[in-house]
């Protein structure tokens, strides 16, 4: 038998238990220190995130105030030629009425004088262009920006 083995219990198993307990805390210790490490590099990819998150609603909300100055923008054509056609429309029915008293006029002259008159006939009721569109809002009660301000909004 060796030497160890007949020595007291209580001299080499206490430095057995020594060595386990300093291999333990040994082992303890590394593992705080990689679960701090990791907790370290968990908080840093979160603000990470959270920063790429914020940049990504600043870019949303140029671009959602770009989208929504355009829309005003259109809307505000979007009247304008609204605008220009009810004047438009205005003035073609203005000269329908002066082209059909000018040719009452002639037909007038036509009749007393025998003489043919070259007489000019109105334009037909469907012609589309003295038409007006049929739009679901009139112009004035265009509610694009308001509906545009609320969709963007979140």
């Amino acid at each position: 038998m060796s030497s160890s083995s007949l020595s007291p219990a209580g001299s080499d198993g206490d430095s057995a238990g020594a060595v386990v307990a300093v291999s333990s805390d040994h082992r303890r210790e590394k593992r705080r220190l990689s679960n701090r490490e990791s907790a370290r590099r968990s908080r840093l990819r979160k603000q990470q995130h959270l920063d790429e998150l914020v940049q990504e609603v600043a870019r949303l909300q140029a671009e959602n105030a770009r989208i929504l100055a355009r829309a005003n923008d259109i809307t505000g054509q979007y009247v304008r030629v609204e605008q220009e056609n009810t004047v438009l429309r205005a003035r073609a029915a203005e000269l329908g009425d002066r082209l059909r008293s000018v040719n009452e006029v002639l037909r007038v002259v036509e009749e007393f004088s025998g003489v043919a008159m070259d007489i000019q006939e109105e334009c037909p009721p469907d012609d589309p262009l003295l038409r007006p569109w049929q739009i679901p809002y009139p112009a004035t009660a265009m509610p694009i920006a308001a509906t545009v301000t609320h969709m963007l909004q979140y």
